[in-house]
């Protein structure tokens, strides 16, 4: 009886691990690996990371499962993250939290430039995207977005206007 105890134990020890093997193929990773599509849909991984989509997820990290959208219900996404005068900044917003949000850029002083007021919604296939073009009447230096919901959640990117 003691030596079933004891493989068993044995046994439930090592569980653990070979179930989070099994979500990274660590012989799949390449960093380097050309995602075609800019366009942020984000996937949570069976690892519990938020990717920027399902190529990220797959071969620049290795994860074998995802689900559609955020693991927690809300992100944003911000590309580039250095502007010129002949960029434009765009912006995403997902969640499915059914809240609204609000969304603030803030220069370096702590000078909110821009406030806006983001749409509630319950669906993570429809992102939330807007182009920024008064970035580029901006003076350059650091930029932070922030966004927060009512739920108290919030979410930030820094940028470089250069």
């Amino acid at each position: 009886m003691a030596r079933f105890i004891y493989f068993f134990l044995l046994i439930s020890w090592f569980k653990p691990s070979v179930t989070s093997a099994q979500c990274i193929d660590a012989l799949g990773i390449s960093p380097s690996f050309p995602c075609p599509d800019p366009t942020y849909r984000p996937v949570c991984g069976c690892d519990g990371i938020t990717y920027r989509h399902d190529c990220e997820a797959r071969y620049r990290n290795g994860v074998l499962t995802w689900t559609d959208g955020p693991c927690n219900g809300f992100e944003i996404d911000l590309i580039p993250t250095f502007v010129s005068d002949n960029d434009i900044l765009k912006f995403t917003f997902v969640q499915n939290t059914g809240s609204t949000a609000n969304f603030y850029l803030i220069d370096y002083f702590g000078k909110i430039m821009i406030q806006r007021t983001l749409p509630a919604s319950d669906n993570f296939a429809i992102p939330f995207v807007f182009d920024l073009p008064e970035v580029n009447s901006m003076r350059p230096g650091p930029y932070i977005i922030l966004v927060f919901n009512a739920k108290g959640t919030y979410r930030f990117k820094k940028f470089v206007k250069v």
